[in-house]
């Protein structure tokens, strides 16, 4: 296998893993009721974030003054459902599954969307679950099925344009998964 597509696709998987960050840390800080009072949907500005994950590893981030909010690209995230314009047709949900937190950025070229679930599934049952949905989707399953013991499966399509990434963490009985995706806007509709 030539590893030049799959070096080439690591900026995106670091704007997956930082996507699912995003979402974990409003989850958690949703749950942890510190004084803030969350709605089931909010909006913030993604250009930190976006600046965040296009910088080189060890570079800094630095405030310079007010953000034009009308040039960046805006996150939407929901607590206990999914973000309106969810793409739930190419990231769909396993049965019973309990949605904890969505996101969406649509940007330009790809969006950047992500959820978080817990089930009653074994992390097994979960990624058997993504890999017939998102094959059935024109996704390609890329190998191996954990990272540092962790199960993750990732899936590629459009020539490595569009990334889901799946990952599943276990607390006695239940599983909480998280899946990420960067996707063109036709797979948005």
């Amino acid at each position: 296998m030539n590893p030049t597509p799959l070096r080439a696709l690591l900026p995106r998987h670091r704007q997956l893993l930082a996507a699912a960050a995003v979402s974990t840390a409003l989850l958690l800080g949703a749950c942890s009721g510190q004084g803030a009072t969350v709605g089931p949907s909010t909006s913030v500005s993604a250009s930190a974030a976006a600046s965040a994950t296009t910088q080189a590893p060890g570079a800094s981030a630095t405030a310079s003054g007010p953000v034009n909010s009308s040039a960046a690209p805006s996150a939407q995230t929901a607590v206990k459902e999914l973000v309106a314009g969810f793409p739930a047709k190419v990231i769909e949900l396993p049965k019973g599954a309990q949605i904890q937190s969505s996101s969406l950025e649509q940007g330009s070229p790809v969006s950047a969307a992500s959820v978080t679930a817990t089930t009653a599934q074994t992390p097994a049952q979960i990624l058997a679950f993504y890999t017939k949905s998102l094959t059935g989707q024109g996704f390609t399953a890329q190998p191996g099925d954990a990272v540092d013991g962790v199960p993750l499966k990732t899936y590629v399509r459009a020539a490595g344009q569009e990334i889901v990434t799946v990952s599943v963490v276990v607390t006695s009985s239940t599983s909480t998964l998280t899946v990420g995706a960067a996707l063109l806007p036709a797979s948005l509709k």
